[in-house]
């Protein structure tokens, strides 16, 4: 089946639409949920509740946009509704004292893979953590982010700053780490 077959069958509450729907989504979604909520049960609940708010609105599509970035809008805000439900309003706290670092991104970018770069971005802290994902992951926009979390556009471009200073020292961490380790080996091995 293709994809609008099952958006039309699920339109008309076709069973069948919806289990494809859901083994087609499914995979992608948990990923996206799984980004805001660290509780692999949360996110699985974050997911459920995407997909039932994709089928109880799907009439709503419109066919107009992809239907990807509808659906993948959904389990955003699903995954930020689970988290406010179970750790209580997301608080943007202030901006630590501007670092003075340049934007260069360290060579420990190259060398990681995804699945490492996002634990690296887990490891920042939540507000700024959350709102780096939204932006650079997913790809809204400040407006769209601060609309999301119930804060200024203001706030959401300065932890958007402060995420990736952060990310940038632990990323320059992680290459003096690799460099320092190097040289040991380097050195046990010449003597």
């Amino acid at each position: 089946m293709n994809l609008d077959t099952i958006i039309k069958g699920c339109q008309s509450k076709d069973p069948k639409c919806q289990e494809a729907l859901v083994r087609t989504y499914a995979p992608i979604l948990i990923n996206i949920c799984k980004r805001y909520v660290y509780d692999a049960d949360l996110a699985y609940d974050a997911m459920q509740e995407c997909f039932l708010n994709t089928f109880k609105y799907i009439d709503k599509f419109s066919g107009k946009g992809s239907f990807d970035g509808w659906i993948k809008r959904i389990a955003v805000n699903c995954a930020l509704g689970v988290r406010k439900k179970m750790k209580g309003e997301l608080y943007i706290h202030e901006m630590d004292q501007v670092l003075s670092l340049t934007t260069d991104i360290p060579d420990a970018v190259a060398k990681l893979k995804e699945e490492e770069l996002l634990k690296v971005v887990d490891e920042l802290p939540e507000s700024c953590g959350i709102i780096f994902k939204l932006f650079v992951l997913e790809g809204y926009a400040h407006k769209d982010i601060a609309a999301m979390l119930g804060i200024k556009e203001s706030s959401s471009r300065s932890q958007l700053a402060r995420a990736r200073e952060k990310l940038i020292l632990k990323l320059r961490n992680i290459e003096t780490k690799e460099f320092n380790l190097l040289q040991r080996l380097t050195l046990s091995s010449a003597t």
